[in-house]
């Protein structure tokens, strides 16, 4: 059983919604969507709370959310980094974990995986080499990469 956590299910995401079912089907996965928005704390324990409603436990909850922009660093402004970087890939992970990790503990067991992209390991100083959750990573990529 997987349940597959996306925002906007009845509205901008439906195609993905009805494509994750149609693959469940194709491929005989017992997959769901559950509405789950990371920005947002109730939408998070409302997931959980979901699953756990449906299937009794939480075995695993899988970070992968998270957002990106590119671009010359310097030209994005705090707010910029805080509203679209910070928090979905910092803070959204911690309402997962906030929603999740008392219902693990409960039931005695429970794993949390990230998932991160390449960009963890390093990019260019050209674009913001920050994915979820973000390291320092990108400070040593800064030194380490020719200008273009």
């Amino acid at each position: 059983m997987l349940y597959a956590g996306i925002r906007q299910t009845t509205t901008r995401n439906a195609t993905a919604v009805a494509d994750l079912a149609r693959y469940g089907t194709d491929h005989q996965v017992d997959v769901h969507a559950v509405e789950l928005d990371v920005t947002c704390q109730d939408s998070a324990d409302t997931a959980v709370d979901r699953i756990l409603a449906e299937r009794g436990r939480l075995d695993m909850a899988v970070h992968n959310a998270g957002h990106m922009v590119l671009g010359a660093t310097e030209a994005f402004t705090d707010e910029q980094f805080a509203a679209d970087l910070h928090d979905v890939n910092v803070l959204g992970t911690q309402r997962v974990n906030r929603a999740a990790l008392p219902k693990s503990r409960e039931q005695g067991s429970g794993l949390l995986v990230w998932i991160g992209s390449s960009s963890t390991r390093g990019g260019c100083p050209r674009s913001w080499p920050c994915t979820s959750p973000p390291r320092p990573r990108w400070r040593m990529a800064l030194g380490r990469c020719a200008p273009t």
